[in-house]
C-alpha cells in the first residue's frame, strides 16, 4: 500500500509539466481564440480552414478545457481534411484529435488515432519530424492505456527515424518513453536502464537541463524499484543539484518527494525519508500543487503509522483526505480511506475501521468500473454464445425428420447446379473471345497509330536538324568577313605607320589565320586543339592595336583537349569584345588577358578574363572617338542556339562583372561549358591544321 502513489509518477509528470504550460498561456488566450476564429471564418481554402480549426481546436483547450466545443473543432477539421485527400492533412487532425482525446484521459480513443496518423504517413516522402511527432505520440497514448507492447513498437519507430536524422531532443524523447513502457512490462524492466541512459546522453548532448533533470529522476526510481537505494540517492543528489542551479521549484520538490521514498521504501532510516517529505511538502505549497501535497501527505501518514504514532498518522490521512476529496482524485480517497480502516483496525476501534472501509471500497468499485463493463461484455457475450448452442440443439432434434425431404431437394439443387455451371462457363468463353479480338483491334489501331507518329516525327526531326544546320553555315558567313575587316585594319595601321617589318610578320599570321578560317568554313565543327590555334592568331593580331600595354597568356594542356568539339571562332567575339571594349578604352599601365581551359570528364570550362573597363562603362567612346558596335554577341548567341539544337553536348556561357571591394568596375569575366558530344571519339571527322609558328619565326 505504501508504494501505491509512486507507480504512475512518470504519466503525472508528463501531465503536470503541459498543464503548467496551458496554465501559463492561458493569460492571452481570449485574444489568440478571437484571432484563430476570425481567421477560421475567412480563409478562401479548405486545407488553410483545416489547419486553423487544429489550432482553434488547441488554443480553447488551453484557455477553458471546454471539451465539447474544442472536439467539435477538431473533428471537423477530421472530417474537412478526409473530403481534401490530403494524406498528411488527414494524419495531422487525426494526431491532433488524439491528443485532445488524450488530455481528457480517453486513451483507448485516442491510441487508435495516433497509430492511425502514423500509418498513414510511415511510407510516404514527408518531413521526418511528423513521422517521430505521431509515433511518438502513439507510444505516449499506449503507455497510458497501459498497452505496453504498442507503446515499446511505436517509441522504436520514432527512435529509428530519429537517428536516421541525428535528431537528438526525439532520439530523447523516444529512448525515454520506451524506459517508462519496459518498466511496466514484467521481466523486461532490467531493459529500460539502457534507454535511459542513451536518452540522458541525447539530453546532454543538446544541454537541455530538464531533459537532464527527467532522466535523473526516472533513473533515480528504477533503482529504487531495483532496491539499489546508494544508486538511486546517488543520481537524486545529482539532481537536485541540477534543479537548484535551474531554480526549479516544482523539480525541487519532486526530487526531495523521492529521497523521501528511497528511505521510506528502504525501511531503515524512516526520519531521514520524513524530512525529505516534509521538505517536499513545503515546496508544493509554495507553488500551490495541491494534489502532490495531498500524496506527500498520505506518505507522511505512512510513516508515523510505521513508527507507531497512530494519532499523528490519523492527522496526515485525514488532511490529504480533505485536499484529495475537493480534487476528486478517487485514487487516493481510496488509498486514504482503506489506511484508515487498517489504522482504526490497529487501535482497537472496529466500528469507524469498518466504515473508513466501506469508504474506500465505494471509491475502488468507482475505479473498477470500466473493468466491469468489460466483465459484463463478456457476460453478454458468454449469454450470445450459449443460446446459439441451445438452438443448434434444438435443430439436431428435427435433422432425423427433414433428413428425406432434403436428399431429394438436395439432388434436385445438384443438378440444376450443374446446368448453372455449364452454362456460365459458356458464357465465360464466349466473353473471353470476344474480349480478345476487341483488344487485338485495339492494339492494331494503337499500334499502327504509333508507327505513323514515330515516322512524322523522325520527318520533323530531320527537318529541323537540316534547317539548324543551314542557319549554321548563314551565320558563319555573317561572321567570318567581320573578323577578315578588324585583321586587315589592324595591319593597315602598321603600313600606315611605316612598321613595314612588323607588318610583315602579321601578314604572315594573317594568311595563316585566313586559311584556317576558310578550312573550317564547310565543317560545323572542329577539335578544340584548332580553336585554340585560331584564337592565339587572332590575339597576335590584335597585339598590334596596343602599345607595349597589353599581354594575354592562354593556360591550356593540348593533351587533355584531344577529342572536345566546338563550332568554329566560338571563342573570337568574347575575346574581340574584352579588347574592344574592355581593354582599349582602360587607363590601366598593363592590360591583361588570360584564357583558361580546365577539362574534365563529362565537360570543359573555359574562361576569358580582362582587367578592363567592365561592361557598365564599355559604351564610352574609344580612342579614335568611334563608338565601336561589336555585332559578335549577337550572332555568337544565336549559333550556340542552332549548335544545341542540332548536337547532344549542349554549350551554355556566363558573363561575370568583376568588382573590387568598393564594388568599382575591374573587369569582365566569362565562363563557358562545353559538354562533350555523346559517342564522339578524338579526332572523329576533323582535319590536321599546321602547328602554330614559333615566336623566332613570327618575328
Amino acid at each position: 500500500m505504501a508504494l501505491l502513489q509512486f507507480r504512475n509518477f512518470r504519466i503525472l509528470i508528463l501531465v503536470i509539466f503541459p498543464a503548467i504550460f496551458f496554465l501559463s498561456a492561458g493569460l492571452s488566450a481570449q485574444s489568440k481564440i478571437d484571432s484563430l476564429s476570425t481567421q477560421f471564418q475567412q480563409a478562401e481554402s479548405d486545407s488553410l480552414k483545416v489547419v486553423t480549426q487544429i489550432q482553434l481546436s488547441r488554443q480553447i483547450h488551453r484557455e477553458a478545457h471546454n471539451e465539447e466545443k474544442e472536439l467539435q473543432y477538431a473533428q471537423g477539421a477530421v472530417q474537412k481534411a478526409l473530403q481534401l485527400n490530403d494524406t498528411l492533412l488527414y494524419a495531422l487532425a487525426l494526431d491532433n484529435l488524439g491528443l485532445l482525446f488524450r488530455y481528457h484521459q480517453n486513451y483507448d480513443e485516442s491510441l487508435p488515432l495516433h497509430t492511425k496518423a502514423y500509418n498513414l504517413v510511415k511510407d510516404k516522402d514527408i518531413n521526418p519530424l511528423n513521422k517521430m511527432i505521431f509515433a511518438n505520440n502513439a507510444g505516449v497514448a499506449g503507455r497510458y492505456n497501459h498497452n505496453y507492447d504498442t507503446a515499446v513498437s511505436y517509441y522504436m519507430e520514432a527512435l529509428k527515424i530519429a537517428e536516421r536524422e541525428n535528431d537528438l531532443k526525439n532520439i530523447a524523447i523516444a529512448s525515454n518513453g520506451i524506459g517508462n513502457a519496459l518498466t511496466s512490462i514484467p521481466g523486461r524492466a532490467d531493459q529500460a536502464l539502457d534507454y535511459f541512459e542513451r536518452s540522458l546522453e541525447a539530453e546532454k548532448e543538446r544541454n537541455n537541463s530538464l531533459g537532464v533533470a527527467m532522466n535523473y529522476l526516472s533513473i533515480g526510481d528504477y533503482y529504487i524499484d531495483k532496491s539499489n537505494f546508494t544508486k538511486a540517492r546517488e543520481y537524486l543528489n545529482e539532481l537536485l543539484e541540477i534543479n537548484r542551479e535551474r531554480e526549479d521549484q516544482y523539480g525541487l520538490a519532486i526530487t526531495n518527494e523521492f529521497l523521501g521514498k528511497s528511505y521510506l521504501v528502504e525501511g531503515r532510516n524512516l526520519n531521514r525519508a520524513k524530512e525529505f517529505f516534509t521538505i517536499s511538502l513545503e515546496g508544493f505549497q509554495q507553488i500551490g500543487d495541491r494534489q502532490k501535497q495531498a500524496e506527500i501527505l498520505s506518505s507522511l501518514g505512512d510513516i508515523e503509522q510505521k513508527q507507531g504514532r497512530p494519532i499523528s498518522a490519523e492527522e496526515y490521512y485525514q488532511n490529504s483526505l480533505d485536499l484529495a476529496s475537493g480534487l476528486n482524485l478517487h485514487g487516493l480517497l481510496m488509498q486514504n480511506y482503506l489506511r484508515m480502516a487498517h489504522l482504526k483496525e490497529e487501535t482497537g476501534e472496529p466500528v469507524e475501521a469498518l466504515s473508513y472501509f466501506k469508504q474506500g471500497k465505494a471509491y475502488e468499485d468507482s475505479i473498477k468500473l470500466s473493468e466491469q463493463n468489460v466483465e459484463i461484455a463478456a457476460l453478454v457475450r458468454k449469454y450470445d454464445l450459449e443460446k446459439k448452442e441451445s438452438r443448434i440443439e434444438l435443430l439436431q432434434k428435427d435433422r432425423a425428420l427433414q433428413e428425406a425431404r432434403l436428399d431429394t431437394q438436395e439432388q434436385l439443387l445438384e443438378e440444376r447446379r450443374i446446368l448453372m455451371l455449364l452454362m456460365g462457363i459458356g458464357l465465360l468463353l464466349i466473353l473471353i473471345i470476344f474480349f480478345l479480338q476487341y483488344r487485338n483491334a485495339q492494339t492494331k489501331k494503337k499500334t499502327n497509330a504509333r508507327i505513323l507518329k514515330e515516322e512524322k516525327e523522325k520527318m520533323k526531326a530531320i527537318y529541323e536538324r537540316n534547317l539548324a544546320r543551314a542557319e549554321i553555315l548563314v551565320t558563319r558567313l555573317q561572321i567570318n568577313p567581320h573578323f577578315l575587316f578588324n585583321s586587315l585594319n589592324a595591319i593597315t595601321y602598321l603600313i600606315q605607320t611605316k612598321e613595314n617589318e612588323k607588318a610583315m610578320k602579321y601578314l604572315v599570321v594573317f594568311s595563316r589565320y585566313t586559311r584556317m578560317v576558310l578550312e573550317t568554313s564547310q565543317k560545323h565543327i572542329i577539335p578544340l586543339s584548332e580553336e585554340i590555334k585560331l584564337t592565339r592568331y587572332y590575339l597576335t593580331l590584335e597585339e598590334n592595336r596596343f602599345e607595349k600595354d597589353f599581354t594575354y597568356k592562354i593556360k591550356v594542356e593540348e593533351s587533355a583537349v584531344k577529342g572536345i568539339s566546338i563550332p568554329p571562332l566560338l571563342l573570337q567575339p568574347f575575346i574581340e569584345n574584352a579588347i574592344w571594349h574592355g581593354l582599349l578604352p582602360s587607363k590601366r599601365d598593363k592590360k591583361q588577358l588570360f584564357i583558361n581551359i580546365i577539362p574534365n570528364e563529362k565537360e570543359i570550362t573555359i574562361i576569358i578574363d580582362d582587367n578592363g573597363v567592365g561592361r557598365k562603362n564599355a559604351g564610352r567612346k574609344t580612342t579614335s572617338g568611334k563608338k565601336h558596335k561589336s555585332m559578335g554577341m549577337q550572332i555568337i548567341q544565336e549559333r550556340i542556339s542552332l549548335y544545341n539544337k542540332s548536337y547532344s553536348g549542349k554549350i551554355t556561357y556566363e558573363i561575370i562583372d568583376k568588382k573590387d571591394e568598393n564594388c568599382k568596375p575591374e573587369g569582365t569575366r566569362v565562363v563557358l561549358t562545353l559538354q562533350r558530344i555523346e559517342g564522339k571519339k578524338p579526332g572523329d571527322n576533323f582535319n590536321k591544321f599546321e602547328a602554330l609558328p614559333s615566336e623566332a619565326e613570327i618575328s
